[in-house]
């Protein structure tokens, strides 16, 4: 057997190496990740309000991400306009399936937070019977570096230095996570049990900082309402213009009927909408959907100039411009 291997060898390793550069090709993980056309999710399904019947048909909508992908994978989309292919971040390279999951999710909540208070203080101008209570709470962790496993994705930042949330504004607590070594106390809570934990961050060279969300609690509203989507898989940010526009509209039971509404975009305190990821997938999936109507911020409207869109584009940097559209099209 020996002698007939070394008599074939170099036939063998001529036939062997176009399988291992094949495999090679289709198994092994490339730089690259791709965020591909995804589809929507109606609205209703995140935020319920009690005694109240959505009106309009409302959607997020989504993408597909895939990181990292392999050769075969990189060939075969790279040419492909509807696809974004592109070298994987280092935040990405740094976090875990579980990571972005948490990250997701977390997101998604203050999303949704935000989205009713914005929503609720917007009906209440026109009926001030709709009404909404909350307090400023802090911070969320949003992401962190890998190594800290001390600090959990979710912790509550309660103090920062030794000072408390309660003394500050959002801006000026969060400022004071503008520099490379600071104290935290996180407030973190497990069923009935809550624990606080004081973690000290110093940022290592070339690693990418802290990120936190803002945190903020609903004391109570009027009407009350549920969030059965916040255990839905569907994590992101970028589903918070549409879902305010939705609550506000089910709230005022303005007159929407017969149009499929889409959009995306992030929603901050005081009806500001921020810039999301992957808006030509997004805008390639409404397309495909069929969508009557989609918003987008108006900081992403050169980035798809190119694209054949088959609907209307609603283009906004507010809530207030968004509501008055739908006033001035449906009311």
């Amino acid at each position: 057997m020996l002698k007939l291997l070394k008599q074939y060898q170099k036939l063998i390793i001529v036939l062997i190496l176009p399988y291992l550069y094949l495999m090679m090709v289709l198994i092994v993980p490339t730089s690259y990740s791709v965020t591909a056309p995804g589809n929507l999710t109606p609205v209703e399904q995140f935020i319920q309000i009690d005694g109240i019947e959505p009106v309009g048909d409302f959607n997020t909508i989504y993408v597909y991400s895939y990181d990292p992908i392999t050769a075969f994978q990189y060939f075969m989309l790279f040419n492909d306009q509807t696809m974004d292919v592109y070298l994987t971040t280092d935040r990405e390279k740094d976090m875990n399936l579980s990571d972005e999951y948490q990250s997701g999710q977390l997101s998604k909540l203050v999303s949704m937070k935000t989205s009713l208070i914005v929503a609720y203080e917007l009906a209440n101008d026109q009926d001030p019977s709709i009404m909404i209570d909350y307090l400023y709470r802090g911070l969320y962790v949003y992401m962190r570096p890998s190594r800290m496993t001390d600090l959990k994705i979710g912790d509550e930042v309660v103090s920062i230095n030794g000072e408390n949330y309660a003394d500050h504004t959002h801006e000026t607590f969060l400022a004071l996570t503008q520099s490379d070594q600071y104290t935290l106390t996180v407030k973190r809570t497990t069923g009935d049990n809550t624990t606080y934990h004081t973690i000290l961050y110093v940022r290592q060279e070339g690693e990418l900082s802290l990120r936190f969300l803002r945190n903020d609690e609903i004391l109570s509203a009027q009407p009350q309402f549920q969030l059965p989507g916040k255990n839905n898989m569907v994590g992101g940010p970028s589903g918070g213009m549409m879902q305010t526009l939705s609550l506000y509209a089910s709230l005022l039971k303005l007159n929407i009927e017969g149009v499929k509404i889409a959009g995306t975009g992030t929603i901050q305190m005081g009806g500001i909408i921020g810039p999301i990821g992957g808006i030509r997938q997004k805008i390639y999936t409404a397309n495909y959907q069929k969508v009557d109507v989609f918003f987008i911020p108006a900081v992403h409207q050169q980035a798809i100039s190119d694209i054949n869109i088959d609907f209307e584009l609603v283009v906004v940097t507010t809530t207030e411009e968004a509501v008055n559209w739908l006033h001035e099209n449906f009311n």
